[in-house]
């Protein structure tokens, strides 16, 4: 059986729809409405009617409050040279999309898509008529150029990424029409479309608008490629190819042709703002037959840090916002200022479910902390040993509760028994089974001893710049310490944690994550098997399962190898159904081997809107692989006079 999905089937619009499709959309029936600012120049023939610039059957949006209005600038800011709040607010178009309670895959630019039985086959259907930000049409022959002439190319794409793999090949496009490709796959694939959701997904269409690209490209502008290479200052035509078409490089290039609400007006670089502004040929309109987006203008300013970004916001100079100012120590401040600052606040609810996880390396190099890690009778002990009662009133304000890394309540893969098992805080409990550990002698100041007779001493990792993360692991080693475990915090940036992981140094780890929402662990799973090297809890296993003969890699256990065997089912897996399915075999072996001590659930996180911006949602999930806020249609978001 395929899978089909399409846009009727959005109930929000089923009604509209009835009428629209009846119509047909570029009947007299249908008259599109279109912003002043585009008006103007459509006056003065300076640009096509707007029922010329928008395709046959235009993607309906139904505005989550009301109809909107026209004009207004959405302020926002980030910092660093690569962060990815671009792709988030006005870079989110792709294929096909999360739809804003993060339950499905629906399409976006795509009209519709259909999906084989084995998952090896995706067809997209494309909207007849969709044009790029400069008025060139888009068309399969855009998805066939990104096909062959950049996947396929070794220079520009020496190892394709492992998403667009299956079966040891990448994935073929073939043109069924003007309007309709494949994607073809040697073996199932189940997560594709997930994938295509993510940021993944604009990869394909920033390096797919063809009659930009061919002169930058050099099967297509031989004699003339040096001199654009020369003129940008690139190392050579492959640089130069790259910088147009990837993240954060796209975002320098102003002219580059978009299919996004808004296009680039000012660069990433350079400035101190990026501007954005309307793309007058957007494929969209609102319920009414309003052209979207809405707003004008996007503006970003390019900050220092995030101190930054916070005063901004409470001065009442960011006008929609979660990223930078959610952290749970910006919360009370962002809080107290919502008057000040002209805002209220929403629910930016984190996609993971734990606050703090700590993961013992069970792969360790040392073969006296593997054997101790590996335990399970040891890592209960510890868990045990962990008032988080306490935690939650000191470090998370009451806002948490206990929680293990599990998915989150309410989810399709939640797991109660492993989400609340050994959270007990109980002293004796854990001595009893520390004792069953096999640690049971100490020494002179109470410290266990490990079976080579010395005291079981190591250092858990924490990010430097997570201040709450740190005092949780102070107050941890505290607890640890009054059952004879000497666990020493050790605060350690981040590209030395992730070389340590890279070759299997780590003692162990504190920091957030831990599934959460389903589609979460369906994509990112290395909290629930050793998945990657960021598989902290078995680094090395992690390691084997990219790739058996990294050096640093170790043959599984058969536990582990189980879920690798049910995660490949996952992946080869047509329906959301059957994924589902598989995914919770592998989760009943990870709750039964409890590789990862968690301490309690991520406190809910806030963002800011402006009072009289409307069509925001009152919670948003919060995550990179949902690419907040984009699912939640940033274009129908206006200012209500």
């Amino acid at each position: 059986m395929k899978l089909v999905r399409d846009l009727p089937r959005q109930a929000a619009c089923a009604a509209v729809l009835a009428l629209v499709v009846g119509a047909g959309w570029a009947g007299a029936a249908v008259a599109f409405q279109e912003s002043p600012q585009l008006k103007a120049l459509v006056d003065a023939k300076k640009l096509p009617p707007v029922d010329k610039r928008l395709p046959a059957k235009p993607l309906v949006l139904a505005p989550l409050q009301s109809v909107g209005s026209y004009g207004g600038t959405w302020r926002t800011a980030t910092f660093g040279g690569g962060d990815s709040e671009i792709e988030r607010s006005i870079g989110y178009t792709r294929l096909v999309r999360w739809n804003p309670e993060w339950t499905e895959v629906i399409p976006d630019i795509a009209e519709s898509f259909e999906v084989n039985a084995d998952a090896t086959e995706y067809t997209f259907t494309l909207r007849e008529g969709t044009r790029w930000s400069d008025g060139e049409p888009f068309s399969a022959d855009d998805l066939i150029f990104w096909d062959e002439h950049v996947l396929r190319n070794k220079e520009i794409t020496p190892s394709p990424p492992a998403w667009l793999t299956a079966g040891g090949e990448p994935v073929k496009v073939e043109k069924l029409g003007d309007y309709k490709v494949v994607f073809r796959f040697k073996a199932p694939n189940g997560l594709f479309l997930m994938n295509m959701a993510t940021i993944r997904g604009a990869d394909i269409l920033a390096a797919s608008p063809a009659h930009y690209l061919k002169k930058f490209h050099k099967d297509f502008n031989p004699e003339g490629i040096a001199a654009l290479v020369k003129q940008a200052g690139a190392a050579d035509w492959v640089q130069l190819f790259n910088n147009k078409i990837s993240f954060p490089g796209r975002w320098r290039d102003v002219g580059r042709p978009v299919l996004d609400a808004w296009m680039l007006a000012a660069p990433y670089v350079g400035t101190s703002q990026v501007v954005a502004e309307r793309n007058p040929y957007y494929a969209k309109v609102d319920t009414a037959g309003n052209q979207l987006p809405y707003l004008d203008k996007v503006t970003i300013d390019v900050m220092e840090d995030t101190q930054a970004i916070i005063l901004k916001a409470i001065n009442g100079e960011i006008d929609m916002q979660n990223r930078f100012i959610e952290t749970t120590d910006a919360r009370p401040v962002i809080v107290q200022n919502q008057e000040k600052g002209g805002y209220r606040l929403f629910i930016a609810r984190p996609a993971w479910s734990n606050a703090l996880l700590i993961t013992l390396n069970q792969t360790h190099k040392n073969k006296v902390l593997r054997k101790v890690f590996s335990d399970k009778n040891f890592r209960i002990g510890l868990s045990h040993a962990i008032n988080r009662e306490e935690l939650n009133q000191l470090i998370y304000a009451g806002q948490s509760k206990p929680y293990q890394a599990a998915p989150r309540e309410g989810s399709a893969l939640y797991d109660e028994q492993m989400a609340t098992q050994y959270l007990k805080y109980d002293v004796n409990l854990a001595n009893r089974y520390l004792d069953k550990a096999g640690l049971t002698t100490r020494d002179a100041e109470g410290y266990r001893l490990g079976p080579d007779g010395r005291r079981v001493t190591f250092a858990i990792d924490v990010l430097t710049g997570s201040p709450i993360q740190s005092d949780a692991l102070e107050l941890i080693q505290r607890y640890w310490r009054t059952v004879g475990i000497d666990m020493q915090p050790r605060p350690t940036e981040r590209s030395l944690i992730f070389a340590r992981l890279q070759t299997n140094e780590n003692d162990g780890i504190g920091w957030v994550g831990g599934g959460g929402y389903d589609f979460l662990g369906l994509l990112d799973p290395k909290w629930y098997f050793p998945h990657e090297y960021e598989s902290s809890f078995a680094t090395a296993w992690g390691l084997y399962y990219q790739n058996p003969n990294d050096p640093n890699a170790e043959e599984p256990s058969e536990e582990a190898k189980k879920q690798m065997d049910l995660y490949r089912k996952v992946q080869q897996s047509a329906t959301l159904e059957q994924q589902l399915a598989a995914m919770k075999e592998l989760l009943a072996i990870t709750r039964d081997q409890f590789y990862i001590i968690g301490t309690n659930l991520e406190p809910d996180r806030v963002g800011i809107v402006k009072k009289n911006m409307r069509n925001v949602p009152d919670v948003i999930p919060s995550t990179s692989f949902y690419m907040i806020p984009g699912p939640v249609k940033p274009e129908t978001f206006y200012y209500e006079n």
